[in-house]
């Protein structure tokens, strides 16, 4: 009797006509595609502070396994270039820590004026909600819009929720506006030593082909990408004059 049923369930999906039910589940197809994988990409997002627990763990035996792995002749440059690898994220992640403080901290500013301006109710929680924001500002795209949420919940306990909700909404869209065009060129850009313009097509170019993931590593990797190229182009340079020659007298 269950086969039957799953059988005739089968063909009403597949059916030439179409059933209602057929045409429900097939206009939910695209939706349910696009939760997946916004699902995925928070996943995989949520995994990335485990991985780097554990690189950063066991990171003495990761070098010293991955030195070992390397042929004699291959060791001082892939040495080298892992040691720009590591200046490049460390000094990235700097810039990371100090735009969440900034965005954190405008924010705070904002709430306060909210609850001077527009409604009380934000003056309890300004500092949660600003920390809420600061450490959400580490995750591009989503980050300020996941952000903003905890405060619209916040608004509709006011005594006025839509006007408090739109003052919100208004505050965050200000915020994200600033850190998208001024604070992310400058503060990233001077934690890796790129121009604004090129910080911001990398983060273009990162999140359209990579997704959220790119959207994060876009910046440090164009910046490793450059000084691994500048060191490349340094090894090769036969007039460098940095790079000794071997042919020359000792003195």
């Amino acid at each position: 009797w269950a086969r039957s049923a799953v059988d005739r369930l089968l063909a009403g999906f597949s059916s030439d006509g179409g059933t209602e039910t057929g045409s429900d589940i097939g206009s939910l197809l695209p939706i349910a595609r696009s939760l997946a994988s916004t699902l995925i990409s928070a996943f995989g997002f949520l995994i990335i502070p485990f991985w780097v627990f554990w690189v950063l763990k066991d990171l003495p035996r990761l070098s010293s396994s991955f030195e070992r792995a390397l042929p004699i002749a291959w060791r001082r440059d892939g040495l080298a270039v892992m040691g720009i690898v590591d200046h490049t994220f460390g000094r990235w992640i700097r810039g990371q820590l100090i735009l969440g403080a900034v965005v954190g901290v405008a924010t705070f500013v904002g709430l306060i004026v909210l609850g001077e301006l527009v409604d009380p109710v934000f003056l309890s929680f300004a500092v949660l909600l600003a920390v809420v924001a600061g450490v959400l500002e580490l995750v591009p795209v989503i980050g300020p819009i996941l952000s903003m949420i905890p405060t619209l919940v916040l608004a509709f306990a006011a005594a006025d929720p839509v006007r408090v909700a739109i003052a919100v909404v208004a505050l965050y869209l200000i915020v994200q506006q600033v850190e998208n065009h001024v604070l992310v060129p400058q503060i990233q850009g001077d934690a890796v030593e790129l121009h604004p313009s090129v910080v911001i097509l990398a983060l273009i170019a990162g999140s359209a082909l990579f997704g959220l993931l790119g959207a994060i590593l876009s910046v440090p990797v164009t910046a490793a990408a450059r000084d691994i190229y500048r060191y490349c182009f340094r090894r090769l340079s036969e007039d460098d004059p940095d790079i000794p020659d071997p042919d020359a007298p000792d003195l």
